[in-house]
């Protein structure tokens, strides 16, 4: 499975260019088809041994998966070729129509994204809880020492390099917190059609209720087809973590600059001028952060979903969430890289901060650790 983004590498990660792969997005379509023949038979709607043969032929995967998605812009939608290549592969024709049966591809695809946003989720977790560990450390080796605080970029008045990495771990912590909430309430979408669940009958809200079961996914009130809202809540907790990770590259960029040379960390070179040396994971977590905003923006544009199906702004989600989760991983990993090779130079901090006491702040920099051991640790 090729791990290579279709843009600039330093604006994803290997870990999420495969989460939303080709490969990986039809493989989310095929296990939404498995869990939803398969609650067909749980509902009785399904003869058991027909849905076992068609989720056996879901297993098997497709053979391109690239043209599945590349054929939604000749038919309409990915899933008409997903179910002629799956259909291929059962050899009871009886069996056949259980694929697919009753729902839409707007629910093949929602859920599927869903599940994708959900494995994003946890690989971004992963990042966040590693940067955290490494604030913490700063925060706590640094707590007592003096550094001159800038207002609008300008000398002020003194405080800790440890008050300030614990200003920086609290946010974290924060959107550690909050995309474990978006991760417990990702939810999948049966409805058919328009949503009403017209072709199971009265069995419909057991269809859903075993779906969501079989996936490990929240179970919705009612078909959310035009509803983007959790679509765009998840988007936004993703980019408020990017912005972030801009926020700390920026600081350290600054602190690390010609003018003030507090920190250090590890740079790249210049074309020009072979002496100097540019923060080089700062400059990408600036940027990925930025264009993580972007993606938002694209599907904050794209809010306006017509009556019962979205007339481009859904598929507007197709391209701009992925690259939500890509460029914020990437302004991650960028940080995580750049805190790892922070080395701070105390003589020029205190030389910088002047004769001038620092005020206390252990109480503060105690609760933030606390609210670290409550969340990460």
């Amino acid at each position: 499975m090729s791990t290579r983004p279709t843009f600039d590498p330093g604006f994803s990660t290997e870990e999420l260019t495969r989460v939303f792969s080709a490969e990986s997005t039809v493989g989310a379509l095929l296990e939404f088809e498995v869990a939803l023949v398969l609650a067909l038979a749980d509902a009785g709607i399904a003869p058991a041994d027909e849905a076992a043969e068609v989720a056996a032929a879901c297993r098997l995967g497709v053979a391109d998966p690239e043209a599945v998605l590349a054929s939604t812009w000749e038919e309409g939608t990915p899933i008409i070729e997903l179910v002629n290549s799956v259909s291929a592969s059962v050899g009871n024709e009886s069996a056949r129509k259980w694929l697919h049966f009753g729902a839409t591809s707007q629910d093949a695809i929602d859920t599927g994204l869903m599940i994708q946003a959900g494995r994003g989720l946890s690989t971004i977790d992963t990042r966040l809880c590693t940067i955290a560990r490494l604030l913490r450390e700063l925060a706590m080796e640094y707590r007592d020492q003096p550094q001159m605080g800038r207002t609008f970029l300008q000398e002020a008045r003194p405080t800790t390099f440890g008050f300030r990495t614990a200003r920086w771990l609290d946010e974290v912590i924060g959107h550690v917190d909050e995309l474990r909430r978006q991760h417990n309430g990702l939810q999948i979408q049966l409805g058919g059609p328009v949503g009403t669940l017209a072709a199971y009958g009265d069995r419909g809200p057991d269809v859903v209720s075993s779906v969501a079961e079989r996936l490990g996914l929240a179970k919705p009130s009612i078909a959310w087809h035009t509803n983007r809202t959790p679509v765009m809540a998840l988007a936004q907790a993703v980019e408020r973590a990017a912005l972030t990770m801009g926020r700390i590259g920026s600081d350290v960029a600054t602190l690390a600059s010609s003018g003030i040379g507090e920190v250090s960390v590890r740079s790249g070179a210049s074309s020009s001028m072979p002496e100097k040396r540019n923060p080089l994971d700062t400059i990408r977590a600036v940027a990925a952060a930025q264009a993580c905003a972007g993606a938002v923006a694209m599907l904050s544009s794209a809010l306006g979903h017509e009556l019962d199906r979205g007339v481009g702004g859904w598929h507007v989600e197709w391209m701009a969430l992925p690259l939500a989760f890509q460029t914020s991983g990437a302004a991650m990993t960028a940080i995580e890289t750049c805190l790892k090779s922070l080395e701070v130079d105390r003589e020029k901090m205190s030389a910088n901060a002047g004769a001038d006491t620092p005020p206390l702040s252990s109480a503060q920099i105690d609760r933030v650790l606390a609210d670290y051991d409550r969340v990460i640790a």
